[in-house]
Formats: C-alpha cells, sequence, structure tokens
C-alpha cells in the first residue's frame, strides 16, 4: 500500500514537473525566434524600401522623359497638320469670297481676298498668308506687301532651293503640298534653319495660298509648354522634378528662387550649389544615374538636406531632368516603421508567454484532476457537454461562412465585398486618404479549363484564393467575384503610387508557376484600377470602372494593370454611342459604298472595282471601316451590314454594265463570321440569279485567318461558292504563315499582294523580291495577281514589268461613288478609258 501510494504521489508529481520543463524550453525558443525574426524584419524593411523609392523616382524621371521625347519626335507631324489646316482654312476664304463674286473682274474679286487674308495671323503673330500665281508673280505678302506684283520666280533660299518656283509647280501638279526651305533668322545669322511651308492651288486664278513655319519655333513652343507641364508636377510630401540646361540654368524648379536667379554670375556665387549644378549636369551628359548630393532646400524644412536624385539627359536640348527623394524622409519613415514593427513583435512576444503560462497552468491543473478518478468522469461529462455546445456555435459559424464566403476560394463573396469596400471607404474618408479597388482577371482561364479540364481550373483558383488573401495587409481584402474574377479592395493608401505598388504585387504572384494535379501552369492576370475618391465615392461606382479599365486594359496588353481616368471613360462613352448608333446606320440610310478601280496593269484599262463600305454618322462624322468592322462582329450586326454591301454593289454595278461596254469585274470583301453563316452561299447565289448577274464577275474576298481558325469547316463553303461560277481571291497574301499551302488545297483564283509589300518595292530590296516572288507563284499557279496600294508611277511601271496582272491605288484613283465612276469610265464604244495620271 506503501509503495502505492508513493507511486500514486509520482503520477500527481511527475506529470506537472514535465509540463514546467517543457514549457520553459519553449519559450526560451520563442523568445530566440522572436528576436532573430524582429532583426530580419527590419533589415528587409530598410532594404525594400529605399529599394522601391529609388525605382519610384526613376520610374517618375523615365515616365516624363518618353512623354517629352514623344512630343519632341512629333514636332514635324504638329506642325505639318497646323500648317495645312490653316491654308485649308484661308483657300475655303478664298473660294467662299469667289463664289460669291465671281461675276465680277479678277482685280475686285483679288483684293477682296487679299484684303479678307492679310492681317490674319497666328501662332504668336509668327504665322502668316502669302499668295503667288503659279508663274511666280507675288499676288499677296502680309509681311512684305512691297514684293507685291513683282515676280519671284528666281528667288533662291540660301541652299539654292527655288522657294516660289518649286510651291508653284507642286500646287499646279498635285493640287497641294508641302516644301522646306533654308533660312537664317533675324536673331541668328551665323545658323541656317529649317523652314516647313504648305501651299494649296487655288485653280479660279491660277494661284497657290501658303504659309510656313520654323521647325525651331514650334520646338520652342513645345519646351515652353512641358516645362510648364513639369513645374505643376509634385507627387508625395517632397517630390518634384526640376529641368536645369547644360550651362547651369534652372528651367523648372520647386523652389521658384531658383529659376528666378538664373542669372549665371548670381548662382554660382554658392559654392555648394556650383558643385551640385555641377554634377548633376556630368551625369546627365554621361546619360542617367543615380547621384547622392546635399540638395540646396528641403520644401518641408527649407533647409539644405541629403537626397538621391535620379538623372536623366537629353542631349539634344541639353537638358538635365531629374526627380529625387530625400534620406531625411526615408529615414523618418524608417524609423517610424522600426519602432512599429519592434512593438509589433514586442506585443506578440507577450501574447505568446501569457499563452504559455495559461497552457502550462492549464496543463498542470489538468494532469492533477487526472490522477482522480472522479475528476477523470467529471471531467469527461464536462468535456461532452462543451463538445455539444461547441459543434452548435460551429454550425451557426458555418452557416454564416458559407452566406458570405465563395465555398471554392474560401474567399468573401460579393455580399461581404460590398459590406468591406464600404468600410474601407468609410476608413479612407475618416482619415482623408486614398482606396484602390482592383479588379483582378485570369488571361485566357478558359484555354486551362479546354487543356486540362474543370478540376485543375478550379484547383487554379483555390491555390489562388489562398496566396491572395496570404499577401493582405491590415485592412486590405479580397474577394472572388465570379467565375475567374477577383476583387482585392485597399484602403487608407496614401497616393497613386501607393496603388501602383498593390498591382505590381498582384501581378507579380503570375510570373511563377502553379503546380496543380502534378501538372505545372502559367498564367497571367490583367487588373483594372479605380480609386477611391477619384473615380467615386460608392462600391458599385468603382466596381463598375475598375470593370471597364480591366477589360480596356487587356484590349490593349494582357497581362498588364491600368488606372481608370477620363481619357479612358471618354473612349467607353464613345464605344457605346458606336455601337448603339451602328444598329441603326442601315436603317437612318448612312451607310454608302464606294468602288476602288482596279487597272489592268498591261493594257492600263480599268478590268474591275473593290466594293469598300463607309459610314458617315451625324454624331459620329466619318467613322473608319477599321473601327466599326470590328464593332458590327462583336455585336452580331455583320451579317445586316455584309448583306447590304452585297446587295448595294451588285445593284450598283449592274447599273454600270448595262449602260457600258465595259464590263466591270467586281470584288467584295467578306467577314469571316459572314462567310460562316449557314445559308451564306445560297443567299449570295439567290440574290445574283433574281438580279440577272454574271457570277463570273464577281470575286469574294477573304483572308487568310478564315483558313487558320477552321479549314476543315470553311473549305466546303469555298468550293460552294466556287462551283456556283464566282471567284476567290486571298486578301493581304504573303502576310500570314501558311499562305502557299492553301493555294494547293483550296479553289482560289486570285491573290492580292499587300500593300505593305507595295509601299516598300523601291526601297526595301527584301520587299522587292517578295513581290516578285509572290507574282511567279501566282503565273506558276495560273492565279490573277493583283497589288494594291499603288501610288506612284515608279511602284506601277516596275509592277508592270514584274507582269503583275492587276494594280489599284491611289495613283489610278481614290474610291469613288457610282456617280463619279459612271463620269470617269462609263463608255458606250469599245475602248475603255486608260488611266494614265492620278486623280485628285
Amino acid at each position: 500500500m506503501t509503495q502505492d501510494l508513493k507511486i500514486l504521489r509520482l503520477i500527481k508529481i511527475i506529470p506537472p514537473i514535465i509540463v514546467i520543463i517543457f514549457a520553459i524550453l519553449v519559450n526560451v525558443i520563442i523568445i530566440s525566434n522572436n528576436q532573430a525574426t524582429l532583426k530580419a524584419d527590419i533589415k528587409t524593411l530598410r532594404q525594400d524600401f529605399i529599394k522601391t523609392e529609388k525605382e519610384l523616382v526613376k520610374s517618375q524621371v523615365k515616365q516624363l522623359v518618353q512623354q517629352i521625347n514623344y512630343e519632341k519626335n512629333s514636332t514635324r507631324a504638329l506642325l505639318k497638320k497646323d500648317i495645312k489646316s490653316r491654308v485649308y482654312q484661308a483657300h475655303r476664304i478664298a473660294m467662299t469670297i469667289y463664289e460669291a463674286n465671281k461675276h465680277k473682274p479678277e482685280v475686285q474679286v483679288t483684293k477682296l481676298i487679299t484684303d479678307a487674308l492679310r492681317s490674319i495671323r497666328f501662332n504668336q503673330g509668327r504665322g502668316y498668308y502669302f499668295i503667288y500665281k503659279t508663274n511666280g508673280l507675288n499676288v499677296m505678302h502680309s509681311t512684305l506687301p512691297v514684293i507685291e506684283g513683282t515676280s519671284k520666280w528666281d528667288y533662291q533660299d540660301i541652299k539654292g532651293n527655288y522657294v516660289v518656283r518649286d510651291m508653284g509647280q507642286l500646287a499646279k501638279s498635285k493640287g497641294e503640298g508641302f516644301s522646306r526651305w533654308w533660312f537664317e533668322k533675324p536673331q541668328n545669322k551665323n545658323k541656317d534653319f529649317e523652314k516647313i511651308g504648305f501651299s494649296k492651288h487655288f485653280s479660279p486664278y491660277d494661284w497657290f495660298i501658303g504659309t510656313g513655319e520654323y521647325v525651331i519655333d514650334v520646338e520652342n513652343d513645345i519646351k515652353q509648354r512641358l516645362l510648364q507641364r513639369i513645374s505643376n508636377i509634385s507627387y508625395g510630401t517632397n517630390r518634384y522634378i526640376f529641368v536645369i540646361d547644360y550651362q547651369g540654368n534652372y528651367l523648372s524648379h520647386h523652389t521658384k528662387d531658383l529659376k528666378k536667379n538664373n542669372n549665371h554670375n548670381q548662382l554660382l556665387t554658392t559654392t555648394t550649389t556650383t558643385t551640385t549644378t555641377k554634377r548633376i549636369i556630368d551625369v546627365a551628359k554621361q546619360g542617367e544615374d543615380y547621384l547622392y548630393y546635399i540638395s540646396s532646400v528641403m520644401p518641408s524644412t527649407a533647409k539644405p538636406a541629403d537626397k538621391i536624385s535620379y538623372i536623366v539627359g537629353l542631349s539634344d536640348w541639353e537638358w538635365a531632368i531629374g526627380s529625387g527623394v530625400y534620406i531625411g524622409d526615408i529615414e523618418n519613415y524608417l524609423t517610424t516603421r522600426e519602432k512599429a514593427i519592434s512593438q509589433q513583435h514586442k506585443d506578440q512576444l507577450s501574447d505568446i508567454l501569457w499563452l504559455s503560462l495559461f497552457v502550462t497552468l492549464f496543463f498542470v491543473t489538468l494532469s492533477l484532476f487526472l490522477a482522480n478518478y472522479l475528476g477523470r468522469r467529471f471531467a469527461l461529462y464536462e468535456n461532452q457537454i462543451s463538445t455539444d455546445f461547441s459543434e452548435l456555435i460551429k454550425v451557426k459559424e458555418q452557416l454564416q461562412y458559407q452566406a458570405l464566403h465563395d465555398s471554392l476560394t474560401k474567399l468573401p463573396n460579393r455580399i461581404l465585398l460590398d459590406i468591406q469596400i464600404e468600410q474601407g471607404i468609410a476608413l479612407s474618408k475618416k482619415n482623408n486618404t486614398k482606396l484602390a479597388l482592383m479588379f483582378v482577371d485570369l488571361d485566357d482561364f478558359k484555354k486551362i479549363n479546354d487543356l486540362y479540364g474543370h478540376s485543375v481550373g478550379d484547383e487554379l483558383l483555390a491555390t489562388l484564393g489562398t496566396i491572395f488573401n496570404q499577401m493582405l495587409s491590415a485592412g486590405d481584402s479580397v474577394a472572388r467575384f465570379g467565375g475567374d474574377e477577383f476583387i482585392f479592395c485597399f484602403p487608407e493608401l496614401d497616393n497613386l503610387a501607393d496603388a501602383e505598388r498593390k498591382a505590381k504585387r498582384i501581378s507579380e504572384i503570375f510570373k511563377q508557376h502553379f503546380v496543380i494535379n502534378g501538372k505545372s501552369i502559367y498564367s497571367s492576370c490583367s487588373i483594372g484600377v479605380a480609386m477611391y475618391p477619384d473615380d467615386g465615392d460608392a462600391s458599385e461606382q468603382l466596381i463598375s470602372k475598375a470593370d471597364i479599365v480591366l477589360y480596356k486594359s487587356k484590349s490593349q496588353q494582357k497581362g498588364n494593370f491600368l488606372f481608370f481616368n477620363d481619357t479612358i471613360n471618354t473612349q467607353v462613352q464613345r464605344d457605346l454611342l458606336l455601337e448603339s448608333e451602328l444598329h441603326l446606320a442601315i436603317a437612318n440610310n448612312e451607310l454608302d459604298v464606294l468602288y476602288q478601280p482596279q487597272i489592268d496593269a498591261a493594257t492600263g484599262q480599268i478590268y474591275g472595282v473593290e466594293a469598300l463600305v463607309r459610314w458617315y454618322n451625324p454624331k459620329l462624322g466619318h467613322v473608319s471601316p477599321v473601327e466599326f468592322i470590328q464593332v458590327a462582329e462583336d455585336v452580331g450586326i455583320i451579317n445586316d451590314i455584309g448583306n447590304f454591301v452585297i446587295k448595294k454593289s451588285l445593284q450598283d454595278i449592274l447599273q454600270f454594265n448595262n449602260r457600258s461596254n465595259t464590263q466591270l469585274h467586281l470584288s467584295i470583301n467578306i467577314s469571316p463570321k459572314q462567310l460562316m453563316e449557314p445559308d451564306f452561299v445560297s443567299n449570295v447565289i439567290n440574290l445574283t440569279h433574281e438580279m440577272a448577274v454574271d457570277n463570273r464577275l464577281i470575286t469574294l474576298e477573304i483572308t487568310e485567318n478564315v483558313l487558320i481558325n477552321d479549314l476543315a469547316k470553311v473549305q466546303p463553303v469555298l468550293q460552294s461558292i466556287r462551283n456556283s461560277g464566282m471567284k476567290l481571291s486571298l486578301d493581304d497574301f504573303g502576310t500570314g504563315y501558311s499562305s502557299l499551302s492553301y493555294l494547293s488545297n483550296l479553289p482560289i483564283d486570285e491573290i492580292k499582294i499587300d500593300r505593305s509589300f507595295i509601299d516598300k518595292l523601291l526601297t526595301n530590296d527584301q520587299s522587292e523580291s517578295l513581290v516578285k516572288t509572290i507574282i511567279a507563284i501566282g503565273q506558276f499557279c495560273d492565279l490573277t495577281v493583283i497589288a494594291e496600294g499603288v501610288e506612284t508611277k515608279e511602284q506601277y511601271d516596275h509592277l508592270r514589268h514584274y507582269r503583275c496582272d492587276l494594280v489599284q491605288g491611289y495613283y489610278f484613283d481614290r474610291p469613288l461613288s457610282l456617280a463619279a465612276l459612271i463620269a470617269t469610265y462609263q463608255v458606250s464604244h469599245e475602248t475603255a478609258p486608260q488611266v494614265t495620271h492620278i486623280q485628285n
């Protein structure tokens, strides 16, 4: 009995001792790990934050340089567009005056026109108009009236170009055109400056009306506009963009005094400023790099401070462009964050130690109770009751969880998402911060389901749900919106840069591959971002705008993120208007068909025409076929438009051929979706029979993507068309991947050389070889070869030399209305008109 009592005492003592020793060891390990983790977290925070700040500064500068380079490179295009519009305006004024007074003598009408144009100035007063007869006689010169009535036929610029003579011949031969001159400027006679002019022929009096502008003046305007824009750029507390020229003058700076003191002697009086400016210019001259230096002034303190900037040099403008971050700001932020992390680790350690103490006491107490039979019986009974209540609570919580969470990913569903977004908006509003709502959609997720099965797709979504949830910070949330769509909500952001970093973190998740059921799967995502309060102040508004910009991002480039802005909103509104107006285009008689002549290269006579649909809408103006055809295919009305074009073009060409001995062939472009309609072939054949059209005169043009998508399905359709007597043309031949294989397997009658090859025919040996090869292939396969986009006589001569069958392009004629086609080409005798010059 004594021995049993000792054993009973040991049973009561040993378990508590073991529990206490184990608890002490666990606490020592926890404390050690906590301190190691704290040091690692602080080190990582410092490295990541400094790197992120530098990348942010670099991104801001590089983005600005890209914008500057774009505007700089578009100088000539902007100049040409401006002066052309000015001359068109002057030409309209002159023509209006002429039409109203053409019954009067030329002298009177001339005075009315010159009086109207003489005083007009533009481009800060630099721009003016001049009028010459094409033989060089000056009719009006706004700034040199003394030369009016004199001939400037032999007037030359400093490079020997005959300015007036060349412009007159250009206007006479082509109706209008651009010219280039080189002159000295009054304020700089040691350098030649390029000047671009534009003139337009005024046929009633054989004049040409023109104007010109120095390229450097336009470039200087662009510089001033850019500097004004740059001076308004600021981000963060002490973030701004500065611009210094290579002479040390501050062109743009947050500190206005530096710009005011651009007197070089004043600026260089401070040794520190001189050294810093020189170092910045030296970096810019070498290209681009980071630079550590002492800034002359920090905006928030108005005192000198250490700074790191990213500098980029624009060598042709001699600009040094930079932006930076103050080391003090970085250190202040890191100090605050380090304190917060340290306190967080202390709190966690304290919680763990208290929990450890509680667990130790619990197990010590439990071990004592286990020594007693009644205690075990009572504990078992108590545990049973506790289990019943826990089960009840668990069922209740499970029902609540299922009502607010997605069953597959375990993420919040739409109901909980709305609650979280509204809470985030309220919190951001209270703290005067921003909120980012990010609509995430997996790219080509259907392909994953089709290739691996829906179970793999579901497992991928579940895996992503876990990863997304792990990347969230306190206050952030993510929900599954439906299908392969997720929505992130990031409240309390300081600025747009914070939102960009969040979007980049989401995108970086997809740089890795996902192993699902033993399969390695790669995916990407597109992200649309809407910001509170900039883009809306309610959950539904932000979700809608993020959804809009998401699909705009996918249409531009998958795997990217895009922020909602006014430009996108305007484009979306235009797309909606275009779609709604397109539904009514046929009913409102807004569509028209024009015809571009196709010329027999050997004889120069017209062979046929290509039907081209055009749309003019009172609200949208002229809409490009490239734009509205795609919309028509997307909304399902391409068949109505296609049927309209077929019927209208057949009626027009039948009208032309019935009144002329010249029987024109007709080429009609067919949309891939239109071609695959079940009754397409039978409807076209029935229409040609009803209208008594000779099917041998009809050619249907298809593009290679029709063949790539479903060759087996499209082949019998093409054979049915061929059996009906109509011809088939393969458009844009040579631009695809496997065009040659179609020539032997499909009933093709004609191939069209893409205009991209014709454009480079005279300037690119490879393009010339390709054109010759395509013509040779056509001859070998007994196919008609037609070249489109012929715009010069030299191109035409080369194609005729290579024995190309047919040609079309602006060299012969632009697309014509039926009336213009009849007026130009319809004849009642045997000989068709021969095209030998450009039609204006």
